[in-house]
């Protein structure tokens, strides 16, 4: 099959594949003045790391859903991510409340090196949260932090999947060189 050449060919695309729909696993709905920060440092691409990173589709929350829900995606998580610490739990309740909000939403949390990880990562998982997404290079942390590694092992024992965005573009990371790693993993 030709991949669709437009929005408009996206489900056709999907149905012609023999699917029921489709699940996005990398959007981001984040709160208004948090998201509407990342689409402004991703304006300024060219000043900031060299190259135009445009948002397509840049849209108030509810024409976002709309948008997704046209595609055919029957699924989506939020993926909020903190860049400093206090944040990740604040991002986790607002990341709740949208997914109570819209039915499609997989129910999202992230975290974060600091000493309450755990106490909102358990309560995140008790609340029903399906994904989590940490963000190395913008929280400018390394997973292996000794804060993490209670975190990580219940989520190994969870089953209860991790994004983990890890890599060097736009920019490399003060973290990520160190690790080795490249790419998102």
């Amino acid at each position: 099959m030709t991949p669709p050449a437009s929005d408009a060919d996206i489900p056709a695309y999907w149905r012609g594949l023999g699917l029921p729909g489709l699940i996005d696993t990398h959007v981001h709905f984040l709160p208004v003045r948090m998201q509407e920060k990342v689409w402004d440092y991703f304006d300024h691409g060219s000043a900031n790391y060299g190259t135009d990173w445009p948002v397509v589709y840049r849209l108030p929350e509810s024409a976002r859903v709309s948008l997704l829900e046209s595609f055919g995606v029957l699924a989506f998580p939020s993926l909020p991510y903190p860049h400093k610490p206090g944040m990740a739990g604040w991002l986790n309740a607002e990341a709740a409340t949208f997914a109570d909000r819209v039915p499609s939403v997989l129910k999202s949390a992230t975290f974060y090196p600091e000493p309450s990880a755990l106490s909102y990562v358990t309560a995140a998982l008790d609340d029903g949260v399906r994904i989590f997404k940490v963000h190395v290079q913008v929280g400018a942390f390394d997973p292996r932090d000794e804060l993490l590694m209670p975190v990580w092992g219940l989520l190994a024992s969870s089953g209860v999947p991790v994004v983990v965005h890890c890599g060097s573009g736009p920019l490399a990371g003060g973290r990520t060189p160190g690790l080795g790693l490249s790419g998102t993993c």
